[in-house]
């Protein structure tokens, strides 16, 4: 029994021998992968993420255009609708021509009527000078009283004032003829860029006034990214630099860009009413500039864009 006793202590010593192994063991085996993951940190860090900055205050952008009225009229036709995709060149908008046509027929009027006054002040023109030239030399040599000679050359004159005016009536009825020929072509109205029709505010049979807001055109094609980083984090940021650009409307969606520019002055500046920085209770705010980054075309997901839409975007600012 003793030894058996013994025997039975000696195993449990042992146990207990081995837990505290295994214990020891484990704890080593935890702080030799929490070193590796340190040290896989640090590296990660020194060699990649040290360079990266990023900013969630990134928006999808694109170089919209706005279409106003240029004539006044009432809307005939609206060939296009709502979200509707357009090319340079397409008719968006036609506006009553009647009065306008009216308005071209009366100044090619107006100029053929300067244009016949020109010739005839031409004729009296040419005609009085050939009377100087014909009368000087009777005056010359006193067959021609002094005074009648002085009343030629007068009428000259006239006539030769009459025919200046005369061109510059007919230089103003061209003008008129070209204005009216401009509103005419201003009664349609066209694409100036290829994209898609949005905040359409227009109707067939609207009166609209010149600066009447129609419609505008998004150039899809052309959208890019404007992210405000902090003026912290640009000291490294130079244009051509790559951009990863993950969008908010889709969580698993990462696209490529670069950095195309830098603006020359921080958000703030821009504003309606600029910071003033020249008071007494001065309070330091980090500014952010906005930096435009371009995203590189034909990529998956792309067409998912919108302008408007927010994002996060990573720029890798290493050499």
């Amino acid at each position: 029994m003793a030894d058996g006793a013994g025997f039975g202590l000696s195993g449990a010593r042992a146990r207990a021998v081995v837990r505290r192994l295994g214990a020891r063991g484990m704890a080593l085996v935890g702080a030799g992968l929490a070193l590796i993951a340190v040290l896989a940190f640090t590296g990660h860090w020194a060699v990649f993420g040290r360079y990266q900055v990023s900013t969630g205050n990134a928006y999808v952008r694109a170089d919209i255009t706005h279409l106003s009225a240029k004539v006044e009229g009432y809307v005939r036709t609206l060939p296009v609708l709502e979200n509707q995709s357009v090319r340079a060149g397409d008719v968006l908008v036609e506006i009553d021509r009647t009065d306008y046509e009216a308005q071209l027929a009366l100044a090619r009027a107006q100029l053929a009527q300067a244009q016949g006054a020109l010739v005839a002040e031409r004729a009296d023109t040419a005609l009085a000078q050939a009377d100087v030239r014909r009368y000087r030399p009777l005056a010359e040599r006193g067959m021609l009283s002094p005074a009648r000679m002085q009343q030629i050359e007068i009428q000259a004159g006239q006539a030769g004032g009459a025919l200046q005016s005369a061109r510059a009536a007919v230089e103003a009825a061209q003008a008129q003829l070209e204005s009216a020929e401009l509103n005419l072509d201003r009664t349609t109205i066209r694409a100036p860029i290829d994209g898609v029709i949005g905040d359409r505010q227009v109707q067939i049979g609207q009166l609209v006034r010149p600066g009447a807001p129609l419609m505008s055109v998004v150039p899809m094609s052309a959208i890019y990214v404007i992210a405000n980083f902090k003026e912290t984090q640009i000291a490294h940021v130079q244009p051509g630099q790559p951009v990863m650009i993950a969008p908010d409307v889709s969580h698993g969606l990462r696209l490529r860009g670069v950095v195309d520019s830098l603006a020359p002055a921080s958000g703030s500046e821009f504003s309606i009413i600029p910071t003033d920085t020249a008071t007494g209770n001065f309070t330091k705010i980090v500014q952010r500039v906005p930096v435009r980054i371009a995203i590189e075309p034909g990529q998956a997901g792309v067409e998912l864009l919108r302008p408007g839409m927010s994002a996060t975007v990573t720029v890798d600012t290493r050499e």
